[in-house]
Parts: structure tokens; C-alpha cells; sequence
């Protein structure tokens, strides 16, 4: 474990050194198979996401000119809302984490093998169920809607979440919980508690978290309006940078590579456009 369970760290938000308004610039539309794209990684030059709530089981698999170039079925896994993809050099983790009533007693994280899912049509997995450590309602009342979720990275052998917060009112806090990857058979693990990442608490629409990629020791967190540049020194994530979108949609995906930053958003997104593979420069 990459944590004992009595341990704690403060993530603390310094003041950004700089604000960088970018232009996403769109480099492909989306095939219909992507109409509700909501988590991106980028492996070997190509790029893999999947569909959220309701959609099939289905992990996709397509090139940067937006071509579907492979399409695997999770057989065993069903999709309540998936939301989230990591990835530990050798399997994916698919997070089944999406809870917009913060009512679900059923939150999964699926893993598959990512040479067997890229070679075939469909493929089993191996279930982590979980629950978040402090949750005793579901729903809790509406000043603690803390559980919902659509990000997620791998850091050692722990999955961190970052949540996506729901509170009326909106205090602009996600809460980070970790646990392990290890497969724990039929049993519910608890996902414990670390922190509170606290961004600002404008609204809703612009500070809640849809995707974050971790690079070494630098994470980066998105939001419908802007990406978060953090980074680990010494026990904590402190903020070094922020790019700030020219444009507001309804950005669910967030990969990189050395020089640029990939985006994708959702068909029907909330201002206007969407369907796309975006890139940003670093």
C-alpha cells in the first residue's frame, strides 16, 4: 500500500505563479461511437476512452484523425457510469465511479489486461468494489454531495479519486481518497480519505473536476473551463499553473505527451460545439 490508513496529507493550493489563456485547438471530430467520450489515455500513439452512463461496456480504441481503430467488449462488467481511465504500464483500470445522485452502493473499478483488450473483441475482467470511507448516507444532505466522481490516476499501487463536488451550495472542495489496486475477490474495500483539494468556489460549471493525469510527480486536473498544473514537493500537490480555455464545453478527457496536452468533449456539450479531440500546447 502506498498509504497506511492513519495517514493523512494537507493538499494545499499556493497562488499560481502564472495564467495562460490557451486556445484548444480541434484536430478531429469524433465518430458517433463517441458521442459521450468521458475519460482519454494516450498509449503507443493512440488514443483510448470509453462512454459513459448507460452506454455499453465497450473500451475504444482510435487515432489521432479521430478513426475508430479497435473496439473491445468488457464481458462481465456493466457500465452504471464509467468515467475514468488509468493505466500502470501493463493494465487498464476502468472506473465505473460516475455517481450524480452520491446515492450508489455499487461503485467499481474494472481491470483488464491492455495487450489482451487491444488484441480482442471482448475480454473479461478482474471487479474492485469499493466505498468511500465517511460516507453514512445515500444520499447525504446537499451541503455534503462529496461522492460523485469522474477522475482518477495511478500512483504507485494506489488508485487516487478526485470527486466531483455536487454541494449546495457549491464550495468548490473534492475530495481525494486513495486505495489499492490489488484484487481483493468478492470483498468491498474502503476507499480512505486523504484531503480536500479546494479550488475555487465560483460555480459548479467551472470548477468541477472531470478528468486529471498524473506525469511523474506533476498532476494535472481538468474542469469544463480550465486545466490545473500541480506538482509533489515533498508531502504535498502545489499549484504552479493554470490554463485558462478560450471556449467552454463539456470536457470529460484530459492525456498528454511531452508537448501537448489532448482534450476530447462530449457530443451536445453545454455552450456549444463538442465531439472533438482537442490539442493545447505544454
Amino acid at each position: 500500500m502506498l498509504f497506511s490508513q492513519s495517514m493523512r496529507f494537507q493538499f494545499l493550493l499556493f497562488c499560481f505563479t502564472s495564467l495562460v489563456l490557451q486556445a484548444q485547438k480541434p484536430i478531429a471530430s469524433l465518430p458517433n461511437q463517441l458521442a459521450e467520450t468521458s475519460a482519454l489515455l494516450l498509449i503507443e500513439d493512440e488514443f483510448y476512452s470509453l462512454n459513459d452512463s448507460g452506454n455499453e461496456p465497450i473500451i475504444y480504441v482510435f487515432s489521432k484523425e479521430g478513426e475508430i481503430l479497435h473496439e473491445c467488449v468488457i464481458n462481465n462488467a456493466k457500465n452504471q457510469d464509467w468515467e475514468a481511465l488509468s493505466y500502470d504500464g501493463t493494465n487498464l483500470y476502468i472506473g465505473d465511479i460516475g455517481n450524480n445522485n452520491n446515492d450508489r452502493i455499487n461503485l467499481r473499478i474494472y481491470k483488464v489486461n491492455r495487450k489482451e483488450m487491444r488484441a480482442k473483441q471482448e475480454l473479461d475482467c478482474t471487479v474492485l468494489n469499493f466505498e468511500y470511507e465517511g460516507q453514512n448516507n445515500y444520499p447525504p444532505i446537499k451541503s455534503s454531495l462529496y461522492f460523485d466522481a469522474e477522475a482518477m490516476i495511478l500512483k504507485s499501487d494506489s488508485l487516487f479519486i478526485f470527486t466531483k463536488n455536487r454541494t449546495v451550495p457549491f464550495d468548490g472542495i473534492s475530495r481525494v481518497y486513495y486505495l489499492p489496486t490489488a484484487e481483493q475477490g468478492e470483498r468491498k474495500v474502503e476507499a480512505k480519505y486523504l484531503y480536500d483539494l479546494e479550488l475555487n468556489a465560483t460555480n459548479w460549471m467551472e470548477e468541477s473536476i472531470t478528468d486529471a493525469f498524473l506525469c511523474n510527480e506533476n498532476l494535472y486536473v481538468l474542469t469544463y473551463s480550465k486545466i490545473y498544473s500541480l506538482k509533489w514537493v515533498g508531502s504535498e500537490f502545489t499549484e504552479i499553473e493554470i490554463y485558462e480555455f478560450d471556449s467552454f464545453t463539456q470536457k470529460e478527457g484530459l492525456t498528454l505527451d511531452k508537448k501537448y496536452f489532448y482534450l476530447t468533449d462530449e457530443d451536445e456539450s453545454i455552450i456549444s460545439g463538442g465531439n472533438h479531440l482537442y490539442k493545447l500546447k505544454r
